[in-house]
């Protein structure tokens, strides 16, 4: 069953959300060693009361910090989607992995709920998980 379209304002809101997440995640990943940070993010002070599924939240993170052809790294795009996750209660995991056949050093994240990908897009891509953060 597809979801009802989001109003204006709600848009605006969650874009609004994303936008005041994302300076704190790039401080954050300086601050602290990725563990200790995603943890965390993993716990919220407070849960939100409107629950929004996770394509819709994956969505809204890839567009609301795309700016053009350009976007932040997988890894601040993950970080984001994954507390945004974690505020509405949902059992998200930060999944960090190697392509299949790593060619150089670049790893690549996303998020998962329960051993789904859930992005953000491209998601998973073919990399085979290294670490997992609960």
């Amino acid at each position: 069953m597809p979801e009802p379209p989001l109003s204006l304002s709600a848009k605006a809101g969650l874009a609004l959300r994303v936008w005041l997440l994302y300076p704190r995640v790039l401080v954050g990943l300086r601050r602290a060693q990725l563990p200790t940070y995603v943890a965390s993010l993993g716990r919220p002070q407070r849960q939100r009361g409107e629950r929004l599924s996770a394509d819709r939240l994956s969505r809204a993170v890839d567009r609301s910090l795309r700016i053009g052809t350009r976007r932040p790294r997988c890894l601040v795009n993950a970080l984001v989607l994954y507390r945004l996750l974690r505020e509405q209660g949902d059992e998200a995991e930060l999944i960090i992995g190697l392509p299949e056949t790593p060619a150089d050093k670049d790893a690549h994240a996303w998020v998962e709920i329960e051993g789904v990908d859930v992005g953000p897009p491209p998601g998973q891509s073919g990399h085979r998980e290294l670490a997992r953060f609960r």
